[in-house]
């Protein structure tokens, strides 16, 4: 499982980031601060029915409330991901004031709810705002360094008990580069950086991308990115080279995880490119090997 901080809105990532869950905490009754409160970004990007799906989830909460770090599963809306996830974090607002802010610890200890829920769900790929914004907030790169630490102890907690983690991506997201900067500064060793592509007319194919540009998309050091499974550009290239992956391309079938995969298959991620499974391994889980230079630890046969 990659962790990882990113330079935009979770509510309008770019398509090389698309994430399967979308994370939004808010009050324990689903309530919506009046405009323009922090609320309305969500609003806007998610349209008008909000209000009525909130309504019609609270009805059938018991006491109409979640506990403080209860987590729902909501219709997507307008948002460009399968769903949309809430998540108590403070108490309903007040008739003239929004609720007080949580503290960084429980910013941390949602987020470590939010991730345990979605790893039930075969998510691929999960992105989170600085959670906890509101009256009295924590500074923002403490608050997105809290989730980087919960992500941090899930993955360890899985490595520990020999289990899959079942996520590949944790992203977490502000629009700012400063704070994003100052996220990754509280949290060297356990989050990468990284930068969402300029928007071009035209793509070009990985395999057409220059030898230092595909090599540059590993840690700069040639060492493992976050997920602690990455491959140096040179030890790739001795092991294969650029041409195999573009003779493979034509071949190789969409990733999936509901199929077995073998030693040898080639697949191609939308994310990822092409790649060839390397290991299989006995957690239903198998190690490719993309042509970016990255070995990732995929699930496969679910």
């Amino acid at each position: 499982m990659d962790i990882s901080l990113l330079q935009a809105s979770v509510l309008n990532l770019p398509s090389s980031k698309r994430a399967s869950v979308i994370v939004y905490d808010g009050t324990q009754d689903l309530g919506l601060w009046r405009p323009p409160g922090k609320d309305r970004d969500l609003w806007d990007a998610y349209g008008q029915e909000l209000r009525a799906v909130l309504d019609k989830e609270q009805k059938r909460l018991p006491n109409q409330r979640l506990p403080i770090g209860g987590v729902l599963r909501l219709h997507p809306g307008k948002l460009h991901c399968d769903f949309l996830i809430w998540v108590a974090s403070r108490p309903p607002h007040a008739d003239t004031e929004s609720s007080p802010a949580p503290s960084v610890q429980v910013v941390q200890e949602i987020s470590r709810k939010v991730i345990e829920f979605v790893a039930e769900h075969d998510v691929v790929r999960v992105a989170f705002p600085a959670l906890g914004a509101g009256r009295g907030e924590a500074p923002v790169a403490e608050r997105m360094a809290a989730i980087v630490r919960a992500a941090a102890a899930y993955k360890e907690a899985c490595f520990a008990a020999e289990r899959p983690s079942h996520i590949e991506e944790v992203v977490v997201c502000d629009p700012s580069s400063a704070q994003v900067s100052g996220a990754k500064r509280l949290v060297e060793r356990l989050a990468r950086q990284v930068s969402a592509p300029a928007p071009t007319q035209s793509t070009p194919s990985r395999s057409a991308a220059p030898r230092g540009q595909r090599a540059a998309s590993g840690s700069s050091s040639g060492s493992s990115s976050t997920g602690g499974r990455g491959t140096s550009a040179k030890a790739v290239a001795a092991r294969l080279r650029a041409e195999e992956f573009v003779a493979a391309r034509p071949r190789a079938q969409p990733y999936d995880r509901t199929r077995t995969y073998r030693e040898g298959d080639w697949v191609i991620h939308p994310t990822f490119g092409v790649g060839r499974v390397q290991i299989v391994k006995p957690e239903r889980m198998v190690i490719v090997l993309f042509e970016n230079g990255e070995e990732r630890t995929m699930i496969h046969n679910r």
